[in-house]
């Protein structure tokens, strides 16, 4: 915050508080607003919108293709707040995938649409967390991209007595996209190493 003291020529220097703009989000309805710019002229809005409870409610792509004056819209119901939003072609098939992160409670999700140069699109089922991968698992997770592959880590658990209790280890997934297909291969945990005694 800067300070600046005002002063006529007869009168008392005047401080008056000078504070930077704040930055504001979306208007309600809407809760979250990002604009992915995929190439000049492409370009697709994601926002979240609803009212009351604030993780529910839809999900609105607008698609602006100001160079073949084509524009189109998707939108659906949404289950968890989006907190994200980004562009990529994880298939280097020169199909941009949108990519919208999720938080569910702990638990973070994706919703992955593909679009074709035409703005037909593909929705690609992002896996969750199943199998062998989801004991131990209840969310506190990241997600977050690495040489084209995306990444989910997260702290394992133990249940003794009803109550869930950290191991210490930590389990990675790691999710490639192919013809349209996420698989899903699962890293050896970490384990915390015990402390040297001395």
């Amino acid at each position: 915050m800067a300070v600046m003291t005002l002063a006529a020529c007869t009168e008392k220097p005047v401080e008056k508080k000078v504070t930077a703009p704040t930055k504001k989000g979306p208007e309600a309805p809407f809760r979250f607003h990002r604009a992915v710019e995929v190439k000049p002229g492409l370009t697709y809005d994601i926002l979240s919108w609803g009212r009351g409870n604030d993780s529910v409610g839809a999900y609105l792509i607008l698609r602006s293709d100001s160079t073949h004056s084509r524009y189109r819209c998707i939108t659906g119901e949404l289950e968890g707040k989006l907190t994200d939003a980004w562009d990529m072609d994880m298939d280097s098939d020169g199909n941009p995938e949108l990519v919208m992160q999720l938080k569910k409670g702990s638990k973070n999700d994706l919703m992955v649409f593909e679009f074709a140069a035409s703005g037909l699109y593909n929705e690609i089922t992002f896996p969750g967390v199943s199998g062998s991968s989801k004991k131990g698992y209840e969310g506190h997770d990241s997600l977050f991209v690495k040489d084209g592959i995306i990444i989910r880590e997260f702290p394992l658990f133990q249940k003794e007595n009803e109550i869930s209790k950290p191991t210490g280890e930590r389990r990675t997934l790691e999710y490639k996209l192919r013809n349209n297909r996420f698989s899903v291969t699962e890293q050896q945990p970490e384990k915390k190493e015990a402390p040297k005694s001395k």
